[in-house]
């Protein structure tokens, strides 16, 4: 009888550029013979891919991690190992701190996680790879969509030089350092023959590709390039900084069959003191003269941003300032993130601290607000006929199915709810809005081509 493969389950915390990284994590498991499983209860292998940019992200990551712990004596599990930004920002010291755990790999060995494993199985040391942050993910790299078939991530770029006094990405994932066009658009290539219709692109700062490289257009060079790529419908620029938001990008979307008119635009503040002691680039950009060029070339533009609230020496003034930011821009889409003094940035030394029950008054009055801003937003849609990229089953209930608009980007905004007519998964088919909800919209699709399930996707490069 021939014997059946061992599984093993890789669980993805944090970013959507984390989930790049734990595909390729998947891939490089297969290549050990396992069988990949969402079960963490079956598997014999389990490894965490952990995020580290906050500490309440780190605490999430260790209740997983101990969560899946208990497989160790109560499963099947014979091996625990835990990689990413947390291994990478508090290195040998969870060797002690979480003996549940086997092995340990920081954030520049996901493609050689293979080699690096079976040499701890078979020596049983060392227990951990930590080295200063050096990889980048590449076309040639396999790894195993988690996404639906028909749409995907490509991350373009890794690490961030931007040193915002906030931040620990750029000691956690090193300096800025890009992907050439020509590697991404034969990615974009295999993705489309695969059945995607939809990428996303993402790095920590999206507009900086080909920065490093003294390569100013290689953004503009790559959308251009992608207009050649049969198949591929929606391209979605993620993670853009204002400062990189410039008259030549903006031409080029705009000139564009295949990039949708959407941009999220990480503001995290709009008092010009504020923003300074961030350190954002661009410091005396006025980020009210950003969205007036994005609307002059982008009149329709769906814009997401995420903002700050608390950042050391924020007044009530400051704040009602920001406020009135986002009534006068009525974002989209909008995420707020409460300050938190990271050990390790500039600005956990900043003085004048703004106490936790104000931050948090504070972050509950702007979602409040945004919870209007998007309700009226998606009320004049109501009538208008758009595209809808039809996502599937809903998986609350049997009687809807899902979809998204150009304006929604998969996992962090709202959706469609498709209320009348049938399509194939991965379709993009008119829709008429009939009715708005404070992130969501109600669809009337306008033909009636038969419902299809989604394809299996296979391994991509490897």
């Amino acid at each position: 009888m021939e014997e059946k493969p061992k599984k093993a389950a890789v669980v993805s915390l944090g970013c959507a550029k984390n989930l790049v990284d734990s595909e390729v994590l998947a891939y490089q498991v297969s290549l050990l013979g396992y069988e990949l499983t969402d079960d963490p209860a079956r598997a014999a292998l389990i490894v965490v891919n952990t995020c580290g940019f906050l500490e309440s992200a780190v605490e999430e990551s260790v209740d997983r991690i101990l969560e899946l712990a208990r497989y160790k004596d109560q499963g099947g599990c014979a091996h625990l190992v835990v990689t990413g930004c947390m291994v990478q920002r508090y290195g040998r010291k969870l060797v002690s701190l979480l003996p549940e755990v086997d092995f340990f790999l920081g954030t520049s060995h996901y493609d050689r996680f293979a080699a690096l494993f079976e040499e701890f199985a078979r020596e049983g040391s060392p227990k951990i790879h930590l080295t200063r942050p050096g990889y980048l993910y590449h076309g040639a790299i396999g790894r195993l969509p988690s996404t639906p078939a028909h749409w995907a991530y490509v991350k373009i770029a890794e690490g961030c030089s931007n040193r915002c006094s906030f931040c620990l990405i750029p000691s956690l994932r090193g300096p800025y350092r890009s992907r050439t066009v020509e590697d991404v658009v034969s990615e974009m290539r295999r993705l489309v023959d695969a059945g995607v219709v939809e990428v996303n692109l993402i790095a920590q700062d999206t507009t900086a590709f080909g920065t490093d490289r003294k390569d100013t257009h290689a953004l503009c060079r790559l959308l251009e390039a992608l207009e050649e790529i049969g198949g591929l419908q929606w391209v979605r620029l993620l993670y853009a900084y204002p400062y990189g938001v410039t008259e030549a990008l903006l031409r080029t979307m705009a000139s564009s069959s295949k990039a949708v008119p959407y941009l999220d635009i990480p503001f995290q503040h709009c008092v010009p003191r504020i923003l300074e002691a961030m350190h954002r680039r661009g410091r005396n950009l006025d980020p009210r003269r950003v969205i007036e060029r994005i609307r002059r070339h982008l009149p329709n533009a769906a814009l997401r941003t995420s903002l700050m609230v608390g950042f050391p020496g924020e007044t009530e003034e400051d704040f009602r300032e920001l406020c009135r930011f986002v009534e006068e821009v009525r974002f989209d889409h909008m995420g707020v993130f409460a300050f938190s003094p990271e050990k390790g940035c500039q600005a956990a030394r900043y003085p004048e601290a703004v106490p936790n029950h104000v931050k948090k008054a504070r972050r509950a009055a702007l979602m409040r607000l945004q919870r209007e801003v998007s309700r009226s937003n998606l009320k004049r849609l109501v009538g208008r006929r758009l595209p809808v990229l039809v996502e599937g089953p809903h998986a609350e209930t049997d009687f809807l199915a899902v979809g998204r608009l150009p304006s929604q980007a998969p996992e962090v905004d709202g959706c469609a709810l498709i209320v009348e007519g049938n399509a194939v998964v991965g379709n993009i088919i008119p829709g008429e809005i009939l009715k708005a909800h404070d992130y969501d919209v109600e669809v009337r699709l306008v033909n009636d081509a038969p419902r299809a399930t989604e394809k299996e996707a296979p391994p991509l490069g490897g």
